[in-house]
């Protein structure tokens, strides 16, 4: 019998953090899902430690005051980097915009990209990133900001490219690999992601999301038990974290330990009660335990929320 599993993938990045949702994921009689991954929003990140070195690098290296237009220039550069600290990225860009105009720099080209990839206008945080290239001012996070770029526009040969590169100049720079296994995700080399997140693990264990994301990677190399494991770590930073309840309930279920995974489940959907895909998972236990009339609820509600493979479950099993 043909099983569908769901998992969660959460993204967490320079400043802030995307989720992915994977979803729609045919399993074989092995149970190795394919990937199909979608950035879902973006919001800040409390746990973010890179911002303000950023903006320490940027105007450390802005070109000396020679005219009364650069230094104007230079004042609304500094207003910028002050709003970029407390978030406020349109109050940035619009400072940027009148550096630009009163003298071009590298350093205002780059962080006017940095704020644009924060606020999803991905081609024109790639044109900037560009421009900056072309100035001479080529570093680790302007090819990073770049490649998260690219990546948000579905460009995965050229995000892996720059996020290489970006590694290669600087070997600490944890957003890199964080994007550079959501990229071996999306070509479904699962083991090049399981080694970006463990170098990831290793710069900062702390980033967000690693575990719950790592989890899904060892969940897709079949290491179901390692699986758990991630997520019972994540789920100790967050007991809320329905994503890694939900893939440790999958994991769970396919070494047939129902009723974990029914735990699982249920724990999940108190938490999101709207999870269509924990519905889905949780009429797969029950189906398993013998419950079919609370298997068929589950299927129908989560066909409810907009998991259409459950139509074909309840069509088959369901009266």
């Amino acid at each position: 019998m043909e099983k569908k599993i769901f998992i969660f993938l959460c993204l967490g990045t320079f400043g802030f953090t995307s989720g992915l949702v994977a979803q729609n994921q045919n399993n074989n009689k092995n149970q190795n899902p394919n990937q199909k991954i979608q950035v879902l929003k973006v919001s800040s990140a409390k746990s973010d430690t890179t911002k303000n070195n950023q903006v320490k690098g940027w105007i450390s290296n802005t070109q000396k005051e020679q005219t009364p237009e650069q230094k104007e220039s230079r004042s609304c550069f500094l207003s910028a980097s002050k709003k970029l600290k407390t978030n406020d990225f349109e109050g940035a860009i619009q400072d940027l915009n009148k550096s630009i105009q009163l003298s071009e720099t590298p350093n205002a080209y780059g962080m006017r990209g940095y704020c644009y990839l924060q606020t999803s206008r991905y081609a024109q945080a790639i044109e900037d990133e560009n421009k900056c290239i072309s100035m001479g001012k080529s570093s680790s996070k302007t090819l990073f900001i770049r490649g998260a770029s690219k990546f948000s526009l579905n460009d995965f040969e050229g995000a892996e490219k720059d996020l290489t590169d970006a590694i290669k100049l600087d070997p600490s720079n944890a957003n890199a690999y964080n994007y550079l296994a959501a990229v071996m995700l999306q070509k479904k080399d699962y083991k090049e992601a399981l080694e970006n997140y463990n170098s990831l693990i290793k710069l900062d264990s702390a980033f967000p999301n690693v575990f719950t994301n790592r989890g899904m990677v060892r969940h897709n190399l079949q290491d179901f038990k390692g699986s758990i494991i991630d997520c019972d770590i994540a789920l100790k930073r967050d007991p809320k974290d329905c994503f890694a309840l939900n893939n440790r309930g999958a994991a769970k279920m396919i070494l047939k330990d129902y009723q974990g995974a029914l735990q699982d489940f249920n724990t999940a959907i108190e938490i999101k009660p709207a999870y269509a895909d924990a519905y889905n998972n949780r009429g797969r236990v029950k189906q398993n335990m013998g419950d079919m009339e609370g298997a068929c609820q589950d299927w129908n509600k989560a066909f409810d929320l907009g998991i259409k493979e459950s139509k074909d479950l309840i069509i088959k099993f369901c009266k």
